[in-house]
């Protein structure tokens, strides 16, 4: 990488760091772009260049923020040990509940709209992601999936995670319709019998 793409990263990067900062401080709604580029220490200009607004940013945020979570829940899976492949992805979904459950600003900040690898990343570029390729990889390794649709039991891993912030989001943020310890049994006998 030259030196001019290697500033274009900094600036990109100093940009999410701060807006990152600034929405764990104040909240996204209340903070302005202005806000955003005096933090980062670059020209208002400079934030147009990498993003369109503030949603945009916050789209970027939540990216970043989702595949770190899912990086770790997946290595988190991975240091269990062998395991059925339900229990994997109960193990999985039991990380990210209680990853989340301790960081609201972050679960405030995803709120339902957690990145979760798209079908299409791997239909566009003809190779997965490198979050998708781990995912595949954990999918592949499980003796009892042998012979399954891998894309099939990627839509229902969707929904399960969809099922997994939604309900910590309701019991943590907004205290409905129960507490989140009440919640996890119910949650975790969908996710079986959805498997």
């Amino acid at each position: 990488m030259g030196k001019v793409q290697e500033k274009k990263q900094q600036k990109r990067q100093a940009l999410l760091d701060a807006a990152y900062e600034l929405f764990m401080e104040r909240g996204q709604g209340k903070t302005s772009i202005d806000n955003i580029v005096n933090r980062a220490r670059v020209a208002k200009g400079t934030f147009y260049l990498y993003f369109a607004d503030k949603e945009s940013i916050a789209q970027a945020l939540i990216w970043r923020i989702s595949d770190k979570l899912f990086d770790q829940g997946l290595a988190h899976v991975k240091a269990q040990g062998e395991m059925p492949f339900l229990e994997r992805v109960l193990a999985l979904a039991d990380y990210l509940i209680e990853e989340l459950s301790r960081d609201t600003v972050t679960l405030r900040l995803i709120r339902h709209s957690l990145r979760w690898p798209r079908v299409d990343e791997l239909e566009e570029n003809g190779q997965p992601s490198v979050l998708l390729a781990k995912i595949f990889e954990v999918m592949r390794g499980c003796p009892e999936l042998q012979g399954q649709d891998e894309l099939e039991l990627y839509r229902r891993l969707t929904a399960i995670v969809s099922m997994c912030v939604s309900v910590c989001y309701s019991c943590v943020i907004e205290h409905r319709p129960d507490t989140l310890e009440h919640m996890k049994p119910v949650l975790y006998d969908i996710i079986r019998m959805s498997l």
